[in-house]
């Protein structure tokens, strides 16, 4: 996070991300008596809830201005202050991708400039520093490429990117331009792109302003663009079509009950592809829909990886029939219950709609939902919105070509379904 995107922060945003404390959200039914019994010492499933996403969820309510990149930076920002390991693959990730936005938004292709001093001057001609954040960025991931033991699994277009100029460049002076990149007047042997000395010797300040160079370039090519282009899109359209889908059902029923828990798997049961945990929930989904005391009217599934040894897990948020259903509590544990009861978990879901967890989204879309409570509906687009643009930037390899944001069907949809009627054709 930059000293400029610091100077925007609330006054107490450092002792909101270290505290994590409660922020203030309105109750679940406004203005009408709750038949809820709530459970206070419901506790988040036992450490398996998402932080990284939750302090997303958080820097986003604090700052529903900032641009994405700023909310990736500050997630290494909020682990530093809480004290808590990131995960490699993940810091390397946002390193990349704060090293390119830096680039393309300064402009720039050098980092050092050679200044000439005139002759009444007493000052020697000298090498000066132009970009520090650059040069800061560019050092914290030559040490966090050393320092990544595990093989990358995340699929990341700014982390190829840096990688690709890295090799290119860098990659023979990797034992020692860690320590020497402050250090612009030493010189380094020449390599050609065979690996082989060609007996000429460069100061590192021309080493990394040609690696900066080459990666402006690079960021601006049209193969890379494509890509980058290609994901955002890919991601945009898919939270259109959730969105479409949310004001059907705004349309079509009055009133919603919205529930939102988050499916995990159990420790034995972390191995598991996403066809393994699909075919679970769609037992679940199955239960749920014929189920004769429950009306379910609608759902939203999104799929990620955690990157805290959490595997594969579902964000789920239902949505009931507001004229049938009020406890809304009650409804998120008996899902996540059903939940264990069938993969042979031990509190392997977070229940987002009780009293503790609720309050720990500014953003409130969960319980009462009327259909012209506009501020409800502007909180789950906010919702999805969180949902649908992570994967414009880090997105786990095991998900690559995997649809992971889903929906329901609507009822005069779902009715239309099955095999067709060909008697209206004779």
């Amino acid at each position: 996070m930059t000293i400029r995107e610091m100077d925007h922060l609330p006054h107490n945003f450092f002792e909101v991300v270290c505290r994590l404390e409660p922020m203030q959200t309105v109750s679940p039914a406004e203005g009408e008596p709750s038949t809820e019994v709530e459970v206070e010492t419901e506790e988040s499933s036992s450490g398996r809830y998402n932080e990284i996403a939750e302090f997303i969820e958080q820097n986003e309510a604090l700052f529903p201005e900032a641009e994405d990149k700023v909310v990736f930076r500050s997630i290494q920002t909020i682990s530093s202050l809480q004290n808590q390991p990131i995960d490699p693959c993940l810091d390397i990730c946002i390193t990349a991708i704060s090293l390119c936005d830096e680039i393309s938004e300064q402009g720039t292709n050098y980092v050092y400039s050679w200044i000439q001093s005139q002759s009444i001057e007493l000052v020697p001609d000298h090498w000066e520093l132009m970009e520090p954040k650059i040069l800061q960025l560019i050092r914290r991931f030559i040490l966090a490429a050393k320092q990544l033991k595990s093989p990358m699994n995340l699929k990341c277009e700014q982390f190829n990117a840096v990688m690709v100029i890295l090799n290119k460049v860098l990659k023979p002076y990797l034992d020692c331009i860690y320590d020497l990149i402050m250090h612009p007047y030493d010189l380094l042997n020449d390599v050609n792109e065979n690996g082989i000395p060609t007996n000429r010797k460069y100061p590192v300040a021309v080493i990394i302003n040609r690696f900066v160079k080459l990666l402006y370039d690079y960021l601006h090519s049209p193969e890379y663009l494509q890509r980058v282009n290609d994901r955002r899109k890919m991601a945009r359209r898919r939270e259109k079509n959730v969105l479409r889908y949310i004001n059907k059902l705004r349309k079509k029923y009055s009133r919603l009950l919205g529930v939102r828990v988050d499916l995990y798997l159990p420790a034995d049961k972390k191995h598991w592809n996403h066809r393994q945990i699909m075919e679970q929930y769609h037992i679940l989904m199955q239960k749920l829909r014929r189920s004769k005391t429950l009306h379910l009217n609608g759902y939203v599934t999104k799929l990620e990886y955690g990157f805290e040894n959490q595997g594969l897990h579902l964000h789920c948020f239902f949505f009931f029939c507001g004229s049938k259903h009020r406890e809304d509590i009650r409804l998120g544990r008996m899902i996540g219950e059903m939940w264990d009861k069938q993969i042979g978990g031990n509190h392997s879901y977070f229940n987002c709609n009780t009293s503790k967890n609720r309050k720990k989204y500014k953003y409130d879309a969960l319980g009462v939902i009327n259909r012209d409570d506009q501020t409800k509906y502007d909180n789950i687009a906010k919702v999805i919105h969180y949902f649908a643009k992570f994967e414009q930037y880090v997105l786990h390899s095991s998900l690559e070509r995997v649809k992971t944001l889903n929906t329901g069907i609507l009822p005069h949809l779902r009715r239309q379904m099955g095999r067709p009627n060909l008697t209206k054709h004779y």
